[in-house]
Order: structure tokens, then C-alpha cells, then sequence
């Protein structure tokens, strides 16, 4: 073969390679340019098997609709009942108890002669004395007898005023940030279940147990018919927080996440992440200050694993 003849021929193959090699990587770096799109797609064959397109997976949720309407915040106690007023009642002269004229349980009036002590002694004769109620109340106890010598230095009876009576609660140091005179309670005891007696609290003590943390709190109840008796144990709702209208939702809803407390909503099939401001719990219902509405379909079941814009089906609705 003549020189320029061999010189042509191999030109010629450096010029077939060359569009060859274009046709292949052009694809490759230029997939959207008009000569790329032109050349016909690599068969399944040269790469493998197609990979079949992934399936959207819908989460199944349950939800509940958030509603509008009445919360309030309990602060939950308990403690013991208390007389405001109790006093002992002592005689003013020594003698012997001529007569007792009161039991135990019985009600008295200031001035209301309690019992009747003889002074006589030996060869003298003196007017008998009289041992009279300092208040108005109920008498607790006879601590004398008829026979006994008595002295002021002991009291003969204990007079108890039970139209007014405390409940002593303690409260613990984070809460008392809440807690003012004033505050409405609720009370119920063993005694009368079912039956809620209301008070306010009346007094808080000046100083907190170095112990326990706490600072003890005194509720007054007005007690004109003397259902509550002094020693028995009693639960306190101390009413923090009320509001007539408010959007709860179940505390079950409330999810935490690093960047705070979330809770999802349904929205045209797909749960949208909500930042949610509690206002306050109220046992298993939460009261929300912003985040959700009224009417939201909100997740309650489901909702630990899910995330914003996921596709949900509802696989149950709940009142």
C-alpha cells in the first residue's frame, strides 16, 4: 500500500473512534444537550436489570379532633383538718367538782356554765364557784370528774370552734411561684365522697421545711353545719388556672423532639409537623396555648415515627 493511501486509512479509523468514544460519554457529561437526547437510551442489558421505582408507603395513624372548650390547672394536695380555734377551759378557784353540767360533743356560748366547784374546807363555808366557756363552740373534751379536786393549774375542759375550720397542705418549692392568698380549693373527703367542700387558701407559712422542701399552706372552709372534723385527712385541688375556653387535645398527642414539644396534624393525607405551646395539663388531656386549632385532626397513635410531609392513611378516627 502507498504511503499516502496507508496515512488515509488510518486517519480515517482515529476519526471513527473518536465519534465512538463521543457517542458514549456525550450522555454521560451532557445529558440534557439536544445531540444527547437524540441518541438512543443503553439497553437494560448493558447496565443490569432495571430497578423497579420505590412504592410511597402510607403510615397508618389514629387521630383525634382538637376541640374548644372548657380547663382548668389542679395543683393536687392532701393533708389534715384543723381547728382554728381550740382552747382549755381552767377554774379560777380551788376545789372540788360539785357538778358537771356538759358532755363531750355538746354545744356551748361564751359564758355557757361549764361545771360547778365547791370551795368549802375545812370549817369554812364559801359560795360555790362557777367554770364558764371563754367562746362560743363545741366541747371536745371533759378532762375533770364530779369528786375531783381541781386547781387552775390544770385545764378542766377543751372547747373547740368548728364553724370554720383549716386544712393544712405543703406545697413544694417549684410550685410556690403559683400559690397566693386568695387561691379557690376544692376539698373532698372519706367521709362524704362525692361531696366537694370549697375554701381559699388563707395563710402561707413564712419559711419552707429545711427537710422535705416544702412550705405549708392553710386553706380556710367555712363549716357552718360541722361536716368537717378536725384530724381528718383530706385532698386539696388548688384551683392554679381556669379558662372557658381553650383547645385541648390528649396528652398523648405531645411528641418530644430535640428542637421541642411537636405534635402532628392530618392535612390532605399528610401529617404536618406543628410546634405546640402547652398551656397546662390537665390529667390526660393537654391544654394548648398555640401550635393546633380547633377541628385539627391530630395524631394521636403512629405519631412517634413520623415526620413532616410523610403520607398517612387513617386507619381510625376518635372522638
Amino acid at each position: 500500500m502507498k504511503k499516502g493511501a496507508r496515512l488515509t486509512v488510518i486517519l480515517i479509523v482515529v476519526v471513527v473512534a473518536a465519534v465512538a468514544a463521543a457517542l458514549l460519554v456525550l450522555p454521560r457529561l451532557l445529558p440534557d444537550s439536544p445531540l444527547a437526547r437524540m441518541l438512543p437510551k443503553p439497553s437494560a442489558g448493558a447496565r443490569g436489570p432495571a430497578k423497579p421505582p420505590q412504592e410511597q408507603f402510607a403510615v397508618p395513624v389514629a387521630v383525634v379532633t382538637a376541640s374548644n372548650g372548657p380547663a382548668r390547672e389542679i395543683l393536687l394536695l392532701y393533708g389534715s383538718v384543723f381547728a382554728i380555734r381550740e382552747v382549755g377551759i381552767f377554774s379560777s378557784v380551788t376545789g372540788k367538782i360539785k357538778e358537771i353540767r356538759v358532755q363531750p360533743g355538746e354545744r356551748v356560748g361564751r359564758e355557757r356554765v361549764l361545771a360547778v366547784i365547791d370551795r368549802d374546807q375545812a370549817g369554812l363555808k364559801f359560795a360555790n364557784a362557777e367554770v364558764t366557756s371563754t367562746m362560743d363552740g363545741v366541747v371536745k373534751s371533759v378532762l375533770t370528774e364530779v369528786g375531783a379536786t381541781v386547781s387552775p393549774a390544770a385545764p378542766l375542759f377543751q372547747v373547740v370552734d368548728l364553724d370554720t375550720v383549716e386544712v393544712a397542705v405543703d406545697v413544694p418549692e417549684k410550685r410556690l411561684g403559683r400559690i397566693r392568698e386568695g387561691l379557690p380549693v376544692e376539698l373532698s373527703v372519706l367521709s362524704y365522697p362525692g361531696r366537694v367542700f370549697h375554701g381559699t387558701v388563707s395563710r402561707l407559712s413564712p419559711v419552707l421545711d429545711p427537710v422535705s422542701r416544702t412550705l405549708e399552706v392553710r386553706v380556710r372552709i367555712d363549716n357552718p353545719a360541722q361536716a368537717l372534723k378536725p384530724g381528718m385527712f383530706a385532698e386539696a385541688r388548688l384551683l392554679l388556672r381556669q379558662e372557658q375556653q381553650i383547645v385541648r387535645v390528649p396528652l398523648a398527642a405531645l411528641v418530644d423532639r430535640p428542637e421541642g414539644q411537636v405534635a402532628f396534624v392530618v392535612r390532605e393525607g399528610r401529617a404536618r409537623q406543628v410546634a405546640v405551646r402547652t398551656a397546662f395539663l390537665q390529667e390526660d388531656t393537654a391544654a394548648v396555648d398555640s401550635g393546633i386549632s380547633a377541628g385539627d385532626q391530630v395524631v394521636v397513635v403512629g405519631q412517634q415515627n413520623l415526620n413532616d410531609g410523610d403520607e398517612v392513611t387513617l386507619a381510625e378516627e376518635r372522638k
